[in-house]
């Protein structure tokens, strides 16, 4: 491991003058980017750390869930309007690595490291959660799923980081779902993982918009387009389903690697989407969607 120089900045401001320096990154829960280090995939000069300038905080607006990008898994999952509000991101959140890893690793470094598996991608991109970047040139958000260009690649330039994701609350008659399988049961990266935001026509049964996210099954993760559109305006049923799953699996691109193979992936692909949207559907008629107090 190369030597590096470990920085410690007071206020947002201030850390983007410092990453603004070459061959510095951003440090907050450092369980991806130390490991990436020890193994010389990331040589950094400078350690920016910016756990202390206020970017771990979680609040509600505008039917909104303002998460700090430094906001740690387990924060996250102590929130009663995410458990509440967003029950698929709960489910992610409280799937990923351990409790100690939880109580360290950060939401904001599951997206910049951008791993087509990252748990917490699929229930974001299912709610059309938007990320908000800080740089010299200024400030802009832009929705979730144009923040990934590829296997650990963002849109992220030097110098920029991100300060907060901006996750909103799904409306009444409205239910989301997570689904992962790996090949543990638990401390296990995905082998598919599948978030579904499905909102129903009142308390009808017809399908009035669906969200359907996929990871680990492409270079990012990505939403099945023609699977939701499938959907849209449909009455439901397991038949529906079904055709939808098959839709969004054959949108996917996997790879073979030491988790999984291509077909396999394929395969699962299906199973779990098909899974998810009647797990979804059967919370939009219930407790599952946000409600207003």
């Amino acid at each position: 491991m190369k030597a590096f120089g470990y920085l410690a900045p007071r206020s947002v401001e201030e850390a983007v003058d410092l990453l603004g320096r070459e061959g510095a990154v951003p440090l907050a829960g450092g369980t991806d980017l130390l490991v990436a280090i020890k193994r010389g995939t990331l040589p950094p000069r400078w350690m920016v750390d910016v756990t202390g300038i206020g970017l771990d905080r979680l609040d509600e607006a505008n039917r909104a869930v303002v998460i700090g990008a430094a906001s740690t898994h387990a924060q996250v999952l102590a929130s009663d309007t995410v458990r509440a509000g967003l029950p698929a991101l709960a489910e992610a959140l409280a799937g990923i690595g351990s409790p100690q890893v939880r109580n360290l690793a950060t939401i904001g470094g599951n997206i910049c490291y951008a791993v087509p598996s990252a748990d917490s991608a699929p229930p974001l991109l299912a709610v059309g959660a938007e990320v908000c970047i800080i740089g010299v040139g200024g400030t802009r958000c832009l929705p979730l799923e144009d923040f990934f260009v590829g296997p650990r690649r963002t849109v992220l330039a030097p110098g920029e980081m991100v300060t907060e994701i901006r996750v909103p609350l799904p409306g009444p008659h409205t239910g989301t779902a997570f689904l992962k399988a790996g090949r543990r049961k638990a401390m296990s990266l995905a082998v598919v993982n599948v978030a579904v935001s499905i909102r129903r026509a009142s308390d009808s049964m017809t399908v009035d918009g669906a969200r359907i996210a996929l990871g680990a099954v492409a270079p990012t993760p990505f939403r099945a387009l023609a699977a939701e559109q499938l959907l849209q305006g449909q009455v439901f049923s397991v038949d529906l389903a079904e055709a939808a799953a098959v839709e969004a699996a054959r949108a996917t691109a996997p790879i073979t690697d030491l988790r999984a193979t291509a077909p396999y992936r394929h395969a699962l692909s299906r199973v779990l989407v098909k899974r998810a949207i009647v797990k979804a559907w059967e919370r939009s008629a219930g407790p599952g969607g946000y409600r207003d107090a």
